[in-house]
């Protein structure tokens, strides 16, 4: 949880830091949405790399199942537990010129590096970490649509889908269970606050 704490703090730091070199194309934003079977919230900052329609931004993700996740092995060893992800995410991708001066379409993939834990697991049953030691990497591609509903302000969705792993304890079936939660399908809605 501090890592993540400090994560947010550094992306809003190189945000307010960034406002005078970006002018005016900053943006703070704020979404929540599903990947796969997990539910997500994360904050970050988005400012423009090479010119008006390409963008980066850095964001840290909090991930949940919605449920306890029951994962069954092909050799009958069987799991549940209610697995979270914390990490950063780099986003890269492009944007449309506007239409109409009201909204445009956009497309790029996340990258997420992060931690999955079990905190819930932790707190009730005393279990410690589940997963054990790890590093979650997930790789998502997006399309959406962005809808000006002020000057400065917008708000978003898209969707898409991608792959979700960890690198960890191969044996330990939680570990192996929470590879693959994350992966599939996915839709995020959100608002950007631009500077």
């Amino acid at each position: 949880m501090k890592i993540l704490l400090l994560a947010v703090v550094l992306i809003v730091l190189i945000g307010v830091c960034t406002l005078g070199a970006q002018g005016g194309d900053v943006a703070f934003q704020f979404s929540m949405g599903t990947q796969g079977s997990l539910s997500f919230f994360e904050v970050g900052v988005a400012f423009p790399s090479l010119g008006d329609s390409t963008f980066v931004a850095l964001k840290a993700r909090m991930m949940s199942s919605l449920t306890w996740a029951t994962f069954i092995h092909h050799n009958g060893e069987s799991v549940s537990f209610h697995p979270v992800t914390a990490g950063a995410v780099v986003s890269i991708g492009g944007a449309s010129p506007m239409i109409e001066d009201v909204y445009r379409m956009y497309g790029g993939m996340d990258l997420l590096l992060g931690y999955t834990f079990t905190p819930y697991d932790s707190a009730i049953y005393k279990t410690g970490n589940l997963v054990s030691k790890n590093l979650t990497f997930a790789l998502w591609g997006y399309y959406g649509l962005e809808l000006f509903t002020a000057d400065k302000i917008a708000y978003f969705v898209d969707s898409g889908g991608g792959y979700k792993s960890l690198f960890g304890d191969k044996s330990n079936m939680y570990a192996v269970a929470s590879s693959w939660l994350g992966s599939g399908f996915g839709i995020k809605t959100g608002m950007r606050f631009y500077f």
